[in-house]
């Protein structure tokens, strides 16, 4: 088969018309145009934050006698002013900006996988096999998420890999009970029945008429994910349960709230927060207008 015709059968498939008329839908929301506006400039600051970073992102800065920055007010050399440190409030935001991004990303797939795999075999299956995968979920809902990762990392060590594993292993469990919730409705379908009699395969089946049917509510969820894994990630650095030399923005908040002027350098504290609080608004918002924007039955 050539390159031209697998291309072809690709720009066909049912996922990839799904989403391209999804996609067109989405964009007519005031609301989602704002959310995909902001959330694709957060992601063109991951990308090239970085390179664009005025400083290095633990370079000091001091004044012309050499004294160390610090806390010193935003100006035209250090728009967001420095921190205890002396260092670049802006520049580290920025480097920051693709390490808080990564982890939201990586982790959330991670749930989106793990969640969506759990509660389409329970939901479609049924039987023994539900059963014993929803007690397993029962049983991952009973792990306090907070202290269970710190007793992870305590044997695991504060890594960055280390943190997304954990965010995506223990945070899916919301993920599969609503997913098989939805299997259960869409597996009574007539079509579905008759393909079930027909004799075609379990995974057949899933492939081709379960995950189209449910692929904008596993979307909502993947952006319900990536924004909760932001945040989750926010507050174990905050109690300081992660590498504290990985650059993200829970590591500044965390940094300003132990010098103790969350208050008074503000400079220090509202970016990262807000740039927090903004990429999870998003995230929601334009998964919560996929949601709405897809076919109800494909």
């Amino acid at each position: 088969m050539s390159l031209a015709n697998t291309l072809d059968e690709y720009r066909e498939s049912d996922l990839v018309i799904i989403a391209r008329r999804t996609l067109s839908n989405l964009l007519q929301e005031r609301i989602t145009k704002f959310a995909f506006g902001c959330l694709l400039f957060i992601l063109i600051l991951g990308v090239i934050g970085p390179a664009i970073a005025p400083y290095q992102y633990n370079e000091q800065q001091t004044t012309a006698d050499g004294e160390l920055m610090r806390y010193a007010e935003p100006s035209l050399d250090h728009p967001l002013g420095t921190n205890d440190r002396g260092e670049d409030v802006l520049s580290r935001l920025l480097i920051g900006a693709r390490t808080t991004l990564i982890t939201g990303l990586l982790a959330g797939g991670l749930m989106m996988t793990i969640g969506l795999l759990v509660g389409m075999t329970a939901g479609y299956v049924g039987g023994r096999t539900e059963s014993v995968l929803m007690r397993f979920v029962d049983f991952m809902y009973g792990i306090p998420f907070i202290p269970f990762a710190i007793v992870l990392i305590t044997f695991f060590g504060a890594g960055f890999y280390t943190t997304i594993a954990i965010l995506g292993l223990v945070l899916w469990r919301f993920i599969a009970r609503v997913i098989r919730s939805q299997v259960l409705q869409i597996k009574q379908r007539p079509y579905i029945m008759a393909a079930r009699a027909s004799g075609a395969s379990t995974p057949w089946i899933m492939r081709k008429h379960i995950l189209p049917n449910i692929a904008n509510m596993a979307a909502l969820f993947f952006a319900m994910g990536v924004g909760l894994a932001i945040l989750e990630q926010a507050g174990l650095s905050f109690i300081g349960v992660t590498d504290p030399f990985t650059p993200t923005w829970g590591i500044m908040i965390r940094n300003a709230n132990q010098a103790g002027r969350v208050a008074e350098a503000w400079w220090w504290t509202f970016p990262p927060g807000i740039m927090i609080a903004l990429t999870v608004l998003s995230l929601y918002l334009l998964g919560r207008g996929y949601e709405g924007s897809g076919d109800d039955e494909v």
